[in-house]
């Protein structure tokens, strides 16, 4: 009798012990799908947030046969797949002061092994400082290897941003602005 309740015993511990090893799985597969949920919505929003800022991307199209442009297969989730667009896109992901120096980055939605970001600062429709930076190739993007501009002689007030993209044959711009 001893013997036939110990063996139940251990059957119910098993089961409790699988019961509880399936509910785990079940909550980590249910967290990790509001996590990249969340991600998705902040993406989302994050894109709406610079579409309502007004900044317009003007983007001059240039044929390239494709087989001439090298890329990395990304897996793209939603949308057209930027790698196949002739025109070169991207966002101004950081303007701002720090010390002295107004810092600025950006990132280039097509993957890209070099190429060249031309910066311009306008003030008033008025050139105030252009310089030039490289294109660094990222895991499935690119960026602009990043300006520091010295806040002596650009003033206060709003500065409009212009990102002069140029790789190969293919061109695009940016734009932004920033409060000083």
């Amino acid at each position: 009798m001893k013997r036939r309740k110990n063996k139940q015993k251990k059957i119910w511990i098993i089961i409790a012990i699988l019961l509880v090893i399936v509910v785990g799985l079940v909550v980590a597969f249910i967290l990790n799908n509001q996590q990249k949920e969340s991600v998705q919505e902040k993406e989302e929003e994050k894109t709406e947030q610079v579409e309502n800022k007004g900044e317009k991307k003007e983007n001059q199209a240039v044929n390239q046969p494709e087989e001439t442009i090298e890329k990395k297969k990304v897996e793209q989730y939603e949308g057209e797949d930027p790698n196949s667009r002739n025109d070169l896109s991207g966002v101004v992901t950081f303007a701002d002061k720090v010390d002295d120096k107004l810092m600025i980055r950006v990132n280039i939605d097509q993957y890209l092994e070099s190429g060249e970001c031309e910066l311009i600062l306008k003030k008033d429709d008025a050139t105030i400082h252009s310089s030039i930076a490289n294109i660094i190739d990222n895991a499935s993007t690119a960026s602009c290897d990043g300006f520091e501009v010295p806040l002596s002689g650009l003033g206060g007030g709003k500065v409009d941003i212009i990102i002069n993209l140029k790789a190969g044959e293919r061109s695009g711009l940016i734009r932004g602005e920033v409060n000083l």
